[in-house]
């Protein structure tokens, strides 16, 4: 089973309902997965803070959602994730691609891509790094019992172990 099959299976399992992303080929496999599934609601939002906003209004509304973007997308999506999620106590599960890292070739990707786990660790929301797809069932699970029970956010990071990065 390939990393994004496994992902897919482990979102359901824990209830995912609801998704929004920024378009991106590293995670395109996933978000295909997921779209083809009937009773997840797939959303395709041009700023990562849309994408926040949309995922709030799902859990409002009675469903769990995640969020998949780039590590560069946590630098946009910083204020509405302190300003609402954390402040609000609503929660979201964020699929971070990572950027920056193992296999990075573009420059402008890395100080931010290493920086994400401090971002997200200065404004209360908690990550945990995904390196192989044997762990993904397992992290998952408890990073869905965590943001879901503590209404707060919590980052899954998707490391280039993992996803095999960004092609070239």
């Amino acid at each position: 089973m390939s990393w994004h099959e496994a992902m897919a299976e482990a979102l359901l399992a824990n209830g995912i309902r609801a998704m929004a992303y920024v378009p991106d080929e590293m995670t395109g496999e996933l978000l295909e997965r997921l779209e083809n599934t009937p009773e997840v609601d797939v959303y395709s939002v041009t700023r990562e803070e849309e994408g926040v906003g949309v995922l709030s209004g799902a859990y409002l509304g009675g469903r769990r959602g995640a969020l998949i973007i780039q590590a560069s997308g946590v630098g946009n999506s910083v204020n509405a994730l302190a300003s609402l999620n954390v402040a609000c106590k609503i929660p979201v599960l964020l699929l971070v691609g990572e950027r920056g890292g193992l296999k990075e070739f573009n420059p402008c990707q890395v100080p931010l891509g290493r920086a994400v786990p401090q971002v997200l660790g200065a404004i209360g929301i908690q990550s945990f790094p995904i390196y192989h797809e044997d762990e993904i069932s397992e992290l998952v699970e408890g990073a869905c019992q965590l943001a879901f029970s503590t209404q707060f956010p919590v980052a899954l990071i998707l490391t280039t172990r993992l996803t095999g990065g960004k092609p070239v």
